[in-house]
């Protein structure tokens, strides 16, 4: 009689095999932070403003239901209120944090560079819109040019200012580069912040590009 054929283990339980490796996720399908939620929240606002900021919109950009921001945000109002205060709280801090080294003028050249890098013009002036309709927004643009004044009046009084000429000088800085007038492209913002902080700091004509 012949003898049975023994058989043969499932390849998954053969010793020493290893196990198949998982197929890589797609990025829509990846664990969303509460920040990923934010910052698409916050490109939305770049280019549509406030109006055109919602769940629909945040979930057609990211590639994902609604599952993911039910789990960061109770509702759609905690995530607005989240939207706000991470605009002065994070974006702006950072920003400046960043621009810490060199001298007082450097610093503020700094400043308006990482701005520009980081589209910080373009949110700003969508939150100063959002602003006049929503408490929530005009509290974090409030704080948000409290941290801009504060930085840019300690670099003039660092250039030789008394605190009130200082101060003084901060807000026209600031004013003048938060009006849109003609200043739109980036090329533009730079030229007028430079011509703007070498008439306030006294180098007329003496910073580098």
């Amino acid at each position: 009689m012949p003898r049975p054929t023994p058989l043969k283990r499932p390849s998954t339980l053969r010793r020493g095999a290893k196990p198949a490796s998982e197929p890589a996720r797609r990025p829509s399908e990846r664990r969303l932070t509460r920040k990923d939620w934010i910052l698409t929240g916050q490109d939305i606002l770049r280019e549509q403003g406030i109006a055109g900021l919602k769940l629909s919109s945040l979930t057609g950009r990211l590639g994902v239901s609604t599952g993911s921001f039910y789990h960061h945000f109770t509702d759609f109002e905690n995530y607005l209120g989240s939207v706000a205060e991470y605009y002065s709280a994070d974006r702006v801090q950072g920003l400046i944090d960043r621009a810490t080294a060199g001298d007082p003028v450097t610093r503020m050249q700094q400043l308006a560079k990482l701005s520009l890098e980081d589209r910080t013009f373009e949110l700003d002036h969508a939150m100063r819109i959002w602003a006049t309709m929503d408490e929530r927004a005009a509290v974090t643009m409030a704080k948000s040019e409290r941290l801009v004044l504060a930085f840019l009046a300690q670099a003039f009084q660092d250039l030789g200012f008394p605190p009130a000429e200082a101060s003084l000088r901060a807000r026209i800085l600031l004013s003048a580069n938060i009006a849109p007038l003609l200043t739109a492209d980036g090329r533009s913002r730079r030229n007028f912040f430079k011509r703007t902080l070498e008439i306030l700091a006294g180098t007329d004509g003496d910073l580098a590009d």
